[in-house]
């Protein structure tokens, strides 16, 4: 299982923090939990083994991220990592 964070560029660009959690070795289809900051956040179930999720609405900040995935087979894996959001600028009258 690799966690990783989005393309620091494009994010920056779109103003967001993507984290992308792939799977590879198990058999599909892979149910992955995603959990932010110890609360279930999203769960999906995919053939793909790829799942992506955008941490704007947890604010700026330190945020532990923790993934788990469950293959078809039931086997497990996870990967957790720590993520800084930075604050979002805005101007006035604009969201």
């Amino acid at each position: 299982m690799v966690l990783e964070t989005g393309d620091p560029a494009t994010d920056a660009a779109m103003g967001v923090v993507s984290i992308r959690a792939r799977v590879a070795g198990g058999r599909l289809p892979v149910r992955m939990y995603l959990y932010v900051n110890g609360d279930l956040a999203e769960a999906w179930t995919e053939s793909e083994g790829e799942f992506d999720l955008s941490l704007d609405h947890y604010g700026p900040g330190r945020h532990a991220v923790t993934a788990r995935a469950v293959d078809a087979l039931g086997r497990w894996a996870g990967a957790s990592m720590i993520v800084a959001c930075a604050a979002v600028e805005t101007v006035a009258g604009r969201e």
